[in-house]
């Protein structure tokens, strides 16, 4: 049996072909690459707009959203 995370996983991490969006969604994790690729793909202009998502936790020092006005 596959657990969910795993076929979350097998979905989102699927090589695909960028291409327009009405917005790009990062997920939160503390991963400054994530950011990183948002901003390629946004000055890219592929999509308006740049949604970061999570928040601040004990394990986690910077979240998308500090690193996304950086």
């Amino acid at each position: 049996m596959n657990y969910p995370f795993d076929l979350i996983t097998n979905f989102i991490f699927l090589e695909t072909e960028v291409e327009k969006s009405d917005v790009i969604l990062v997920p939160g994790g503390s991963h400054p690459q994530l950011m990183e690729r948002a901003s390629e793909i946004y000055h890219q202009q592929l999509a308006p707009f740049i949604l970061p998502s999570g928040g601040a936790t004990k394990h986690v020092e910077i979240t998308e959203w500090i690193f996304c006005i950086m």
